[in-house]
């Protein structure tokens, strides 16, 4: 019987072979899109699995709140892994990690790493895979693990352990250098772990070159784990921490905060997005929204579209299963030949849809997430349940309806013609509505982003950051000796520096005017920096270099500074900070010294000396942007040969948070694509139904005279309903969504109609392009041909 039913559907498949292909082609691609999402969500749901005691790890955090709002803050003082861990037997581990910058010199080559220092106790906690060496070994005092992309760039593919390193640091201008003994190279990190090192040493070493301070609470760790029972216990423990909250705030008058939290290290890539100074790789939850809906509507999509066919071909097979049924075959078995033909379909469909990812859509995803995905594909059960789950939702959604509707009509009723399939199509038209209404919705977010992106990129930072090339400065190095030997180049035009660079980060301070305090962000530059950069004064004067007091008490503060105090002008008044007071000499316009998503906020730019550069600004002749690090670089050889050269150009210091804008763009771009695709095809099948089941009411009408203006109407009407249902419900939403996607993703952003109305073309494009053929072909055909029968 099975057999015959295998037959049966095979035979049908072949033939109606365009609705066929029409159907797995867009169930193919819907599997496709649908893959990408589950292998993304499910490679983010596994982060740090490795490690056998993932679920008894915690991260603490820092809380403050201001004006009732509270942030989280990554770093955590460091005393507080060990107190806790000594006070509480909850605790079993805690290890601190803490990062610094170092030169590593290796024969001829210099470079800039950098080191982590952890507590012995990290080699416990974590399963991190070891290529060669032994774990006893890695605390050794003078011991020093790498990791393996790090040996490699060392030492290449031998094995390094048993050789010495020198290791070049440096504490406040002083430059010690340390011999390590490799102890152990671990394996290539997984791509599943949340937060990523380079190289690791005791946590005690740092203690003994004098970058740590034991026991004082206002020196921070860049992160500290905590290995408890469960989450239960740390609960307790937080109810218990008013000591540690109170030794903080006493030693951070200016930075205090309202408690401590503790974060399970398994949740973290779904919560760092929302933490401040977090070091893990997170993915912000704008995405996993973005890809569920492209996933869902895709997937909607598809089985409105095959339902939608399914249907029409049903309405087509009334006289076969009349047959069937007058031959002797039940309902039962007739519903079983329509789900098992769907069944065979949908399995070609997930094939077809497991190759396109496999071979297409995982590979241009990594190019967005740089994730391999392709590797657990087939390997993975999760994956092979997902696609069975697939094949038999997409068999029962393609099949049910029109089964055991079909299957309950009596022979004799559709021997006389007297059944109809939903003879006004209510559903159908519904589902219908649906497709047009998804598609609509894709397409406008997507042009909404495309268009927003160029907008962005083109909007005014604030500043002129052309032409600027920021080389990194090693406090060992002399910011007068490399200052004057650029000035001999002809190709330089100015010289300046700063201590943070200007948009990547600032200094948070709490500073007192006026008798209140005030929360800014920083920056410490050298006088003439705004006027290098083009950072407009619209009121008094930059920072002078003639004037050697204002390396010390000046201060620019911008108009969003202004904004906040309620001032008309603050030429001539004080900020107070730390016991020190400086004046405000001039004002700058407000200018983008954080990236687009973070409106422009209060920030002053202070004076510093030489000494405190972080940054080197080279302002070089207009035309020779692409290449002036070169010549920057022979000058930097020339005055620092055993320093490495780090630069970058201002005008790129951006690119990140464009690029996050332009993934974004190019996943709802291929996502409306591919939507547009599926509904184009599922709109010609759905058509070329139609068409069939009208053809001779189409030649009644033109032996009685009517005009191509009356076929298009014919063939287009249940189209146009459709599309005027997607724009009913799609313009409201669509507006709405993308005014929160923008946000989330760029505050500043505002919510345009263009991408609705280019939406609104694009339905009627894909329309007419649908069924134009059919259109045309109708118009053609012979009118006997259909009515020679009658």
């Amino acid at each position: 019987m099975i057999k015959n039913y295998l037959k049966l559907g095979i035979r049908n498949l072949v033939k109606n072979k365009l609705s066929s292909a029409i159907n797995i082609l867009g169930l193919g691609l819907a599997v496709g899109c649908c893959l990408v999402v589950f292998q993304f969500f499910d490679f983010s749901m596994h982060f740090d699995n490795f490690n056998h005691n993932l679920d008894h790890l915690f991260v603490i955090e820092r809380v403050s709140e201001k004006e009732g709002n509270q942030q989280l803050w990554g770093n955590s003082p460091s005393p507080m892994g060990p107190m806790l861990k000594a006070d509480f037997p909850q605790i079993k581990n805690s290890t601190r990690i803490n990062q610094t910058g170092v030169i590593i010199k290796q024969g001829d080559n210099v470079f800039r790493e950098n080191l982590e220092f952890v507590d012995d106790a990290f080699y416990q906690m974590f399963d991190y895979p070891v290529k060669w060496g032994k774990k006893q070994d890695f605390t050794d005092q003078d011991g020093i693990v790498l990791t393996e992309e790090l040996s490699q760039k060392l030492f290449g593919k031998e094995n390094p352990v048993g050789r010495n390193l020198s290791v070049r640091f440096n504490k406040n201008g002083q430059e010690t250098i340390v011999n390590f003994t490799i102890k152990g190279v671990f394996e290539k990190q997984p791509d599943e772990a949340s937060w990523d090192f380079h190289a690791l040493v005791p946590y005690s070493k740092m203690t003994s070159l004098g970058m740590d301070r034991p026991g004082d609470w206002s020196q921070s760790s860049m992160i500290t784990f905590l290995e408890a029972n469960d989450e239960a216990s740390l609960l307790s423990i937080q109810n218990r921490s008013r000591k540690y909250l109170q030794l903080y705030n006493a030693a951070n008058v200016d930075d205090k905060i309202v408690a401590f939290h503790y974060q399970p290290l398994k949740t973290m890539n779904f919560h760092s997005y929302k933490v401040t100074n977090e070091r893990f790789n997170s993915t912000h939850i704008a995405a996993y929204i973005m890809l569920v809906i492209i996933g869902i509507s895709t997937l909607l999509l598809v089985y409105f579209n095959y339902m939608n066919i399914a249907i029409a071909s049903a309405a087509t097979r009334l006289k076969e299963i009349g047959v069937r049924k007058v031959m002797g075959s039940t309902r039962r078995q007739i519903i079983v030949q329509f789900l098992l033909e769907n069944f065979i379909l949908c399995s070609i469909a997930v094939g077809v849809g497991l190759v396109l990812a496999k071979y297409i859509f995982l590979p241009w995803f990594m190019q967005i997430a740089p994730i391999d995905l392709t590797k657990n594909l087939f390997n993975n059960y999760r994956t092979w349940v997902a696609l069975v789950a697939l094949v038999i939702i997409s068999s029962l959604s393609g099949a049910s309806y029109p089964s055991l509707y079909i299957s309950a009509f009596k022979p004799i009723n559709i021997m006389k013609g007297n059944s109809k399939m939903g003879s006004k199509n209510r559903f159908r038209k519904s589902l219908l509505g649906f497709q047009f209404f998804l598609t609509f919705l894709t397409i406008s977010i997507a042009i909404a982003f495309v268009r927003e992106t160029k907008q962005i990129k083109a909007r005014p930072w604030g500043y002129d950051p052309a032409g600027n090339v920021v080389v990194t400065l090693d406090k060992t190095a002399s910011f007068d000796a490399f200052k004057d030997e650029l000035k001999n180049s002809s190709t330089v035009k100015s010289v300046t520096g700063s201590a943070q660079s200007l948009g990547q980060f600032t200094r948070q301070l709490v500073v007192k005017t006026e008798g209140k305090d005030e929360t800014v962000q920083s920056i410490s530059a050298l006088p003439g920096f705004a006027t290098q950069m083009g950072i407009s004064i619209t009121k008094g004067r930059d920072l002078s270099p003639q004037l050697q007091s204002d390396q010390t008490d000046a201060v620019l503060v911008n108009q969003a500074f202004l904004k906040q105090m309620h001032w008309n002008t603050g030429i001539g008044k004080n900020i107070d900070y730390q016991g020190h007071r400086y004046q405000i000499v001039g004002e700058t316009n407000d200018f983008h010294f954080q990236d687009f998503e973070t409106p422009v906020g209060p920030v002053l730019v202070m004076g510093c000396k030489p000494a405190d550069l972080g940054y080197v600004y080279v302002k070089t002749s207009s035309g020779l942007f692409s290449t002036a690090h070169t010549s920057v670089e022979k000058v930097w050889k020339k005055v620092n040969p055993n320093l490495p050269f780090e630069y970058h150009y201002q005008d790129a210091v951006f690119d990140n948070y464009f690029s996050g804008f332009v993934q974004v763009s190019q996943v709802t771009g291929a996502a409306s694509i591919i939507m547009v695709v599926i509904c184009i095809t599922g709109i010609f099948g759905l058509a070329l139904l139609i068409l069939g089941k009208k053809m001779k009411e189409i030649s009644v009408r033109k032996v009685l005279g009517a005009g191509i203006g009356s076929i298009i109407y014919l063939i287009n009407r249940e189209f146009l309903y459709a599309i005027g249902f997607a724009i009913l419900f799609g313009l409201p939403l669509s507006w709405w969504l993308t005014g929160v996607l923008f946000g989330i993703i760029a505050p500043e952003s505002g919510v345009s109609v263009v991408p609705l109305v280019l939406s609104f073309i694009s339905l009627i494009a894909m329309t007419v392009i649908s069924v134009s053929w059919h259109i045309f072909k109708a118009h053609t055909s012979n009118p006997t041909k259909y009515l020679k029968d009658e």
